[in-house]
């Protein structure tokens, strides 16, 4: 757990440009039993938001709004309340940037002696596997859910995607691949009574 909350700042920018990066995200979540059982109606932050003014540059300060953002906007949807503290359950969240072995482009499963008989190599078919081939950079966003009274986790959901354009980070494409991870990691909770 401890490598979820150590994060560095220099992994902050893969995490924003990560979020910016391809279209496709993946979903881990626990099963939301624990967190179903309690009925929670509110929730509030485990931290303050890291020091920044709004509007500043600050990257860790942006990014940290930006997500508080949509998952608020989520919990609301589901009729879960914001309050300023001592809420049902307690959120925190932290993020993970690691690096995926790719394949070896130059590997093949047919051994030197095999043949595939009126077989070509497509040249966009190779250029594709060539260039998705290597090692991904793939940064995460870790939610958890901690009881408001023993902050014992009830729920947890990471939230991952492949880093393709570290040199344009942009929030509002952030937000915009951010809301659809987090609606679907919040989606098997149930709703506020």
């Amino acid at each position: 757990m401890k490598t979820w909350v150590n994060y560095a700042l220099g992994s902050l920018c893969t995490v924003i440009l990560t979020l910016s990066g391809c279209s496709s995200t993946q979903v881990d979540s626990a099963p939301p039993d624990r967190f179903a059982a309690k009925q929670y109606q509110s929730y509030s932050w485990r931290a303050a938001l890291p020091t920044g003014m709004s509007g500043s540059m600050d990257e860790f300060y942006r990014l940290s709004t930006t997500v508080r953002d949509v998952v608020s906007e989520a919990l609301e949807k589901k009729g879960y309340r914001n309050v300023e503290s001592d809420g049902d359950f307690v959120i925190s969240y932290a993020f993970k940037a690691t690096l995926e072995t790719g394949v070896d482009p130059t590997a093949t499963e047919f051994n030197t002696t095999s043949a595939v008989i009126n077989r070509g190599v497509d040249p966009a078919e190779a250029a594709n596997a060539q260039a998705l081939a290597g090692p991904r950079e793939v940064a995460s966003l870790l939610l958890l859910f901690e009881d408001g009274e023993n902050l014992a986790p009830v729920w947890s959901a990471t939230i991952s995607q492949v880093v393709e354009n570290r040199n344009q980070p942009d929030l509002e494409k952030v937000r915009r691949k951010l809301e659809p991870g987090v609606a679907k990691a919040l989606r098997p909770l149930p709703d506020a009574r």
